[in-house]
């Protein structure tokens, strides 16, 4: 037997006994590899997609990653066994598990589709996000405004509204879409599990009175609210505090000890919290604290 006819035809168990059960199977995050392969390159999208979604929809998401959407072309997708799937038939009903695949067809092109992990999702979970790629077809890569386009204008206001107004203001003056979905996973509309010390001080930060403060701090929180190591904290605040135009003053780039330099007594009453710093809290109840700073 040829090895890619063994290779595209293998059955997932997970899958097998996941449809053999018959059990309602929960939402979940779906981290799918989207590959297109030509004769002189490959285009990949990385997506995080919510396995409830319908394969019609799912056709809507990948034209909007790979910037195929603008013209209107036969399209349908294939299963492992290259049969043809129903389009109101959903994403999880057939990526069950790392490993399992699709195929779609938009036209002459042709996407590969594998899930390669999953994860438990909340109702702040966006349904559809680009997560990285490389490459495009006919068009340069953009992740910004591919998620965009996903969340889609209503969203990003409904998101916004429940913001801070001068963390809006940033996001705004950066230009960094990446902070909507961050801020639409954080569910701001959520009640907080905060008490009533904690809620009064975090409604007191930033305590720094200066521009260039004000926009270190919540920089800072935006950073920590990604729950990341110490090397995307200073990524996130970097770049972010170069994008807004801060800058040393010799004219070098800020770095991260000098942008928490500048709000330090902010920092340290977060620390007291147990927001930042060596003796943080468990992350489920950073996060509330994070939503307290960051909610209107």
């Amino acid at each position: 037997m040829p090895m890619n006819y063994a290779r595209e035809n293998v059955i997932s168990l997970a899958s097998a006994r996941a449809q053999r059960s018959g059990k309602p199977k929960p939402e979940l995050t779906l981290i799918v590899r989207a590959t297109n392969v030509q004769a002189d390159g490959e285009v990949h999208r990385h997506i995080g997609l919510n396995s409830a979604m319908s394969l019609d929809e799912l056709h809507k998401v990948l034209n909007i990653v790979f910037g195929v959407g603008g013209e209107q072309s036969p399209w349908r997708f294939e299963d492992q066994f290259r049969q043809p799937l129903d389009p109101s038939e959903t994403l999880g009903e057939f990526l069950l598990g790392a490993g399992d695949f699709l195929f779609y067809f938009w036209g002459l092109w042709q996407i590969n589709l594998h899930c390669v992990e999953f994860y438990p999702r909340d109702n702040g979970t966006p349904r559809a996000l680009c997560i990285g790629g490389s490459g495009g077809l006919g068009t340069d890569f953009d992740q910004a405004s591919i998620n965009a386009e996903l969340t889609g204008t209503d969203t990003i206001r409904d998101v916004l509204s429940s913001v801070r107004p001068e963390v809006i203001d940033l996001v705004d003056r950066t230009g960094v879409f990446d902070f909507i979905p961050l801020l639409q996973a954080l569910d701001l509309k959520r009640e907080p599990l905060i008490d009533a010390i904690r809620h009064r001080t975090c409604r007191t930060l930033p305590v720094e009175n200066s521009a260039e403060a004000s926009d270190a701090f919540w920089s800072c929180v935006l950073a920590l609210s990604c729950l990341g190591n110490d090397e995307l904290f200073t990524e996130v605040i970097e770049s972010t505090m170069g994008t807004l135009g801060w800058v040393a003053d010799d004219g070098s780039p800020l770095r991260a000890p000098e942008i928490t330099s500048a709000c330090a007594t902010s920092l340290a009453i977060l620390a007291e919290l147990g927001g930042y710093g060596p003796q943080q809290l468990a992350p489920v109840d950073r996060l509330d604290i994070y939503r307290e700073l960051l909610c209107f």
